[in-house]
């Protein structure tokens, strides 16, 4: 990892910092030098020998390198809300994959698994109250997601494993200037270990509740002078925690991915460096472990199941007798059996179904992902660089949802998807004025096309509500900071972005018509029948253009080297796009514009007591414009749709520690507070149940997290680490319309662990329980008024893990 810390004794702030980027990447893995005493001492005498530097770092809180504004520099001196975790970091805390961050990150919220999505690899990400709960492929998310720099244009395949991974960055807030698009409320950036110099690697087996077996493992591999190249595997199996309590009902909640990772860099020079890479990864599992929550019996899916197909429609239609509650042909609350349990087996009372997407009918989701990327830094003066980002990336996916949750038939997915993209990103990098004024301007090209046949199922009645999809994005953009005066720092800059994006409708007809056919459900008022078109006369495209201006500035000020602070604007979008789900018919393919958000922020970051104890800080005004909100308007049909419905204003803080008081302890945490409120809701948003009283979405009041970990040195038998990580969030509303049996009171996660490691730091081995106290809690949810069902996703249950690893 690359370090960076602050110097004082006199120098110019602006000075130390330059020195120390050039430093970092020549001696990767230590600070370059000490923090002095006191928070107000800026003339105090500078640390200026390599052991007194060393004994800094050892004591002090870890510096680290980041990479939020396009050039690396310290945590410590970029004046942006951020929170970074390294690897090391993520090993210490179990964990396995980039969602589990959410748990200990102040005002962000990770759905693992998204409603209306029966897929495992696809996640939510929410940030001060702003995401996207919508997996659609006409749909873009709310956060961006990139990995090593490239942007991950959709919510399937976003689920990343940690595979090699150097550091991961969350940014909060709009980082539409330099991010660019979906970033309106903030992004994470993933970023991977490059490939060492020296033949070295790493190989850890896990076992664990649920017959876990899982095996990762990187390796160095210098092919020549200047040529080095890294692999990395990770694979992961384990069974489903969500158990099938009838015959033909499958466990789920299963883990079983495969996935890789090849890097290779090229050194030609000291000044040009070129890092290629692809990766890829394979998921076979059970669909997503959603259960019932709630059956309503008397919804008209429920009701027609009861009365045509249910063989005893004397017993299920009378909702006086009891017997309609042990007789498993009927539909009704006697599936309720979560929330680790679910009666769900995956068959179909129509034979189109079963056969018209490419694989038949089960308990399924797979996912294909594959990446390759490459990456070329020139330094063609010393105080000027450029900067290339090639990437191309496939996913391919098949998932089934059986959200009945019971032998019937009532509503039911099967899901195909081949989505891809292509993107290049070039960046101008230099400074000016004896390196009192860093800039970067640079231009993005995105081109993306997806296929998506998403065909539902009610009870006989088969649709094809999917997606056809192109898209192009250009932006130009610019940043510049200028120092004023010494210590007095002014950033400014600018993004111009261009969407297109069209949306045929050639997946969008009725199948079957089943029971509905002859009901007046047509728009002109006919009857359904095999064939009709729901969104206009097949055939017919439709396209949207964007276009957005996103400006940041910001000015910060350091009082002294222990302390800096800083105040500013910035401004995101985030695309419009399609609705892809409409039941009755429509006459048009319906669309929804670009949201907006514009936040103001006042933030601070300091090191302390001789850098043994960081505190940062945020505090945050946030303007949310043209709200798209997912609902089920009754005015328009039964499917959710997302519309352009509300304005809302968020406001909070966040505040993060991290201390290390004596050797050996180390103690850190955050606490996060979300103010989410409805301004304005229009009549589409009241129409479905959403008014100014209406609670955000995933934008829990208060969010705290704490960690304590003590390393004792066993002399030669080696030293021991043992772990505790506590979180906390208060009630979380799981969709718009705050449905009350989708509402998640306030609950603590507990993750407990103890890590062995040998005298020579090669081996090691850790023991961990994770949901230590067992809660119990609703990750995410949907309630269907037309099925007659609620169902959700509860978090895994308590479960022990034992890791041993080997470095060399």
């Amino acid at each position: 990892m690359q370090r960076l810390s602050v110097m004082s004794g006199g120098m110019p702030v602006k000075q130390i910092r330059a020195e120390a980027i050039k430093r970092c990447g020549l001696l990767m893995g230590a600070s370059l030098f000490a923090v002095l005493v006191g928070t107000g001492t800026a003339h105090a005498q500078a640390a200026d020998t390599a052991q007194q530097a060393q004994a800094a770092e050892n004591t002090g809180v870890e510096e680290i390198t980041v990479t939020a504004r396009r050039r690396a520099e310290s945590l410590q001196d970029t004046p942006i809300a951020i929170s970074a975790v390294t690897g090391a970091g993520l090993q210490e805390r179990g964990i396995d994959n980039v969602t589990q961050i959410g748990d200990f990150t102040p005002n962000v919220k990770f759905n693992s698994s998204v409603p209306v999505s029966a897929s495992n690899a696809t996640a939510a990400i929410f940030i001060r109250g702003i995401g996207q709960n919508d997996y659609q492929l006409s749909a873009d998310p709310g956060v961006g997601l990139y990995l090593d720099g490239v942007y991950i244009s959709r919510g399937v395949g976003n689920v990343l494993d940690v595979l090699n991974v150097e550091r991961i960055e969350v940014l909060r807030g709009p980082q539409g200037t330099l991010f660019g698009r979906n970033t309106i409320g903030g992004a994470v950036s993933v970023v991977t270990k490059k490939p060492g110099r020296d033949l070295g690697g790493a190989l850890e087996a896990t076992t664990g509740s649920f017959g876990r077996i899982q095996i990762k493992g990187n390796v160095d591999v210098p092919l020549a002078e200047g040529v080095y190249s890294s692999f990395a595997g990770f694979y992961h199996k384990r069974n489903g925690y969500v158990k099938g309590v009838i015959a033909g009902a499958p466990d789920l909640g299963d883990t079983d991915n495969l996935a890789g990772r090849f890097a290779l860099r090229l050194e030609p020079s000291s000044d040009f460096t070129i890092d290629l890479a692809v990766d890829g990864s394979r998921t076979r599992e059970n669909s997503a472990p959603n259960v019932a929550i709630a059956i309503n019996e008397n919804a008209p899916a429920a009701q027609y199941w009861n009365a045509a197909y249910s063989g005893a429609p004397g017993v299920c239609l009378d909702t006086t007798n009891p017997a309609r509650l042990t007789n498993t042909s009927c539909y009704n609350s006697q599936w309720v059996v979560g929330p680790y349990r679910h009666g769900g087996t995956f068959t179909t009372v129509s034979n189109v179904f079963n056969r018209f997407n490419p694989k038949p009918y089960q308990s399924a989701s797979n996912v294909n992902i594959w990446g390759a990327s490459g990456t070329a830094e020139w330094k063609v003066a010393p105080n000027f660089s450029i900067k290339s980002i090639t990437a191309y990336r496939k996913v391919t996916g098949f998932w089934t949802r059986d959200s009945d949750h019971s032998p019937a038939s009532i509503i039911q997915t099967n899901s195909d998807w081949k989505q891809h993209q292509f993107s290049q990103e070039v960046q101008l990098l230099g400074d000016l004025f004896d390196k009192k004024l860093n800039w970067v301007i640079g231009g993005y090209y995105s081109d993306e096309s997806g296929n998506h046949r998403d065909l539902v199922e009610i009870v006989d009645a088969v649709f094809l509500s999917g997606a056809a999809l192109k898209g192009q994005s250009l932006a130009f953009f610019g940043q510049a900071t200028y120092e004023v005066v010494p210590n007095l720092n002014l950033t400014a800059g600018i993004r111009w972005t261009q969407d297109k994006k069209s949306f045929s409708n050639e997946n969008q007809f009725v199948v079957e018509a089943g029971f509905l056919t002859g009901a007046p459900l047509n728009p002109d008022g006919s009857g359904l029948k095999n064939g009709d078109p729901l969104m206009g006369p097949l055939g017919r495209t439709s396209s949207i253009k964007d276009k957005a201006w996103t400006p940041m500035t910001s000015l910060s000020y350091r009082f002294s080297p222990e302390l800096l602070t800083y105040v500013s604007y910035s401004k995101g979008f985030k695309g419009g796009g399609f609705t892809q789900r409409v039941f009755p018919p429509f006459a048009f393919i319906p669309s929804f514009r670009p949201e907006t958000s514009e936040t103001y922020e006042f933030g601070f970051k300091s090191d302390l007591f001789d850098r043994k104890l960081r505190l940062n800080g945020a505090v945050f005004l946030n303007n949310y414009k043209n709200l798209q909100i997912t609902v089920n308007d009754p005015t328009l049909g039964f499917a959710p749709i997302i519309q352009n419905a509300a304005e809302a204003r968020i406001q909070g803080f966040e505040l993060e520690f991290q201390a290390r008081p004596v050797d050996g302890l180390r103690i850190e945490g955050g606490l996060g507070y979300l103010d989410a409120k409805y301004r304005n809701v229009d009549i589409r948003a009241l129409n479905a149940g959403v008014t100014t009283a209406t609670k955000l979405q995933n934008a829990p009041r208060w969010t705290m997290s704490a960690a304590v970990s003590y390393n004792i040195q066993a002399g030669n038998i080696g030293s021991f680490q043992p772990r505790i990580d506590w979180s906390y969030r208060t009630r979380v509303y799981n969709d718009a319309i705050n449905t009350p049996l989708l509402i998640q009171d306030g609950y603590h996660l507990v993750n407990a662990a103890i890590a062995y490691t040998d005298p020579t730091e090669k081996w090691g081995a850790t023991l961990g329980v994770k949901n230590l106290t067992k809660a119990l809690y609703l990750g995410s949810g949907y309630a269907d008024s037309f099925g007659g069902v609620t169902e959700g996703v509860y978090g895994r249950p308590r479960e022990w893990y034992l890791s041993a690893r080997f470095s060399f």
